[in-house]
């Protein structure tokens, strides 16, 4: 296949768990924050649901789990994102992360991150390992976080390019419900040892890893997995 007459697709990947192994930065951070300021010790069980949502989401979610801590949410995001701030950079790219993002500038096919993560944290992430991307979208610059499709949807608006000829990338489980409810094709890549993989089936095709997906798309192009459809 001819991967010229796939112009008029755009790709668009999730940062944190996709493109870098910031998970576990985050929770270090949430925990980290969470007993430096409340006094309150999180284990990954409680800081897994959060996975793939919003900072702000964490914050309210803390807040309700523990109604007597005294959680201001606005002190917490606030706190949290500075912690972040710092340590962001120091996430590595996941395996194949540049490659296939290069794969994708070589073929002129539109290319962008849409991520829960602030902006300015997106746009440190790129600068640090000069990725080739410069359309960014955030999760803080809509009203409501992944499950939602809505920064995927104000990913394809920036991108000008129709829901139905966006690609998503994704490794969490709201990641991928959000793309499939802003009618993208989606592609999961969750980690190994994920607790319930069963959730990834409505995605329209799940990869190991993002090397796995770029050979996938060396032989097959965008038809890979829209013909699914």
């Amino acid at each position: 296949m001819s991967h010229t007459s796939d112009s008029m697709l755009a790709a668009i990947f999730d940062m944190d768990g996709l493109l870098i192994d910031s998970e576990p930065v985050w929770m270090s951070a949430e925990a980290q924050i969470m007993k430096d300021l409340y006094g309150i010790d999180l284990v990954k069980a409680d800081l897994m649901p959060f996975q793939g949502r919003s900072t702000l989401a964490f914050c309210e979610g803390m807040a309700k789990r523990f109604p007597d801590a005294g959680i201001v949410v606005e002190d917490l995001l606030s706190g949290l994102l500075d912690r972040m701030g710092q340590m962001i950079t120091t996430a590595a790219l996941l395996p194949g992360a540049e490659a296939i993002l290069h794969w994708f500038n070589d073929q002129k096919i539109p290319l962008a991150i849409a991520s829960s993560s602030p902006l300015h944290f997106i746009e440190a992430v790129v600068s640090r390992h000069h990725l080739p991307v410069h359309m960014f979208t955030s999760g803080t610059e809509v009203n409501a976080s992944k499950p939602h499709p809505a920064v995927f949807e104000l990913c394809a608006q920036r991108l000008s390019m129709p829901v139905e000829r966006c690609m998503v990338w994704e490794d969490s489980v709201n990641g991928v419900i959000a793309g499939k409810a802003a009618s993208m094709a989606v592609v999961a890549v969750p980690e190994k040892n994920h607790p319930t993989p069963e959730k990834f089936a409505i995605a329209d095709a799940r990869c190991n890893s993002l090397l796995e997906s770029l050979e996938i798309l060396k032989v097959d192009g965008f038809i890979w997995p829209i013909s699914r459809r």
